[in-house]
């Protein structure tokens, strides 16, 4: 009597190999539901696994783009970076935004990327901000001609990346 109640079938098989009471085992039309289980475990993790890769890799991308043979000077007081116009020094080639400009060039082209930025915001104040990234060994007199030109281009705050000690 035990094993033909409902109770009973279900204390001897367990939860899983019954499934439904108004289906129950041996039926085709029941769902197996070990496999529901698998399949929102599986969903559950493919979830976590895409809102891991969201929150890992921002949207804005690489603020700087560092040579191989490249060695940033070390600081002690360092700042987060914010997205500049980059003068860059790599082999003693100069780079305004990934594009190679000659020393006697910059201003030129720095004054170029000061009128684009009136023209795109129109009444926005210009910060005036330009970051250098340069090599530790380049030579002070090399990083003083960028600096001057960046100066005489109105660009007032210059910032250096660098590695925090």
């Amino acid at each position: 009597m035990m094993n033909q109640s409902v109770l009973g079938q279900s204390t001897l098989t367990g939860q899983l190999a019954s499934g439904s009471l108004l289906n129950p085992k041996g039926h085709e039309h029941k769902r197996n539901m070990a496999s529901d289980l698998l399949l929102t475990a599986l969903v559950d993790a493919f979830s976590i696994l895409v809102i891991f890769l969201l929150m890992s890799f921002s949207s804005t991308g690489d603020l700087l783009s560092i040579g191989k043979d490249t060695e940033l000077p070390k600081a002690a007081l360092t700042e987060l970076l914010e997205r500049n116009p980059v003068v860059k020094v790599e082999e003693g080639q100069i780079y305004l935004e990934d594009k190679t400009v000659s020393g006697d060039g910059l201003v030129a082209a720095l004054l170029e990327l000061r009128q684009k930025f009136s023209a795109e915001r129109s009444g926005a104040e210009f910060p005036g901000i330009v970051t250098v990234q340069a090599d530790r060994r380049v030579k002070y007199e090399f990083l003083n001609q960028i600096v001057l030109a960046c100066a005489h281009a109105g660009f007032s705050d210059i910032r250096f990346a660098v590695l925090a000690k």
